[in-house]
């Protein structure tokens, strides 16, 4: 079950990244385009899960969109800004992003951008942090007891197989 939950996982961000990133060509707002997608068909089924044969579901009363948001938040976003931090860190030069951050400096020499990156400490304090939040949330996603992670126990939900129909 697990290897299957890891596997939607892949190809939710999979699509998103393909979809989303010629788009925006933005980190930050890749990871927002993978949040309001896994929110908006959490309660539906997404892509990668269909695919492997897996449904979120909720308790009797069903999936709330509290719920939906509480799980989105933990299994998406928290990875999502892991991975921009580390990118940051490792000194990537998305003009966007750098200049959201307050790092690039408006200069042009010679038809070329001239960036700050972060350095010294704030390099190392964002890639620190970056691997953490990675850290954190693959250890959350391998906290698995029988059909629930420690992100379905909080949010209340379970991801569950979906029956294959036999032939008659």
């Amino acid at each position: 079950m697990l290897v299957r939950r890891l596997i939607a996982r892949l190809l939710d961000w999979l699509l998103v990244l393909v979809v989303a990133w010629p788009l925006v060509h933005e980190p930050v707002l890749v990871v927002a385009c993978a949040v309001v997608y896994d929110a908006l068909l959490l309660r539906l089924n997404t892509f990668g899960k269909a695919l492997t044969g897996l449904r979120v579901v909720g308790s009797a009363s069903g999936l709330s969109l509290r719920r939906a948001l509480t799980r989105t938040l933990v299994t998406t976003a928290l990875p999502g800004v892991g991975a921009v931090l580390v990118l940051v860190g490792l000194g990537w030069r998305e003009p966007a992003l750098m200049a959201g951050l307050g790092l690039q400096q408006p200069w042009v020499v010679i038809g070329e951008h001239v960036t700050v990156g972060p350095t010294g400490w704030v390099a190392s304090l964002l890639l620190v942090g970056g691997f953490a939040l990675l850290v954190l949330s693959a250890v959350e996603a391998l906290d698995l007891r029988g059909t629930r992670t420690w992100h379905d126990r909080k949010a209340g939900t379970a991801v569950v197989r979906l029956k294959v129909a036999a032939n008659s």
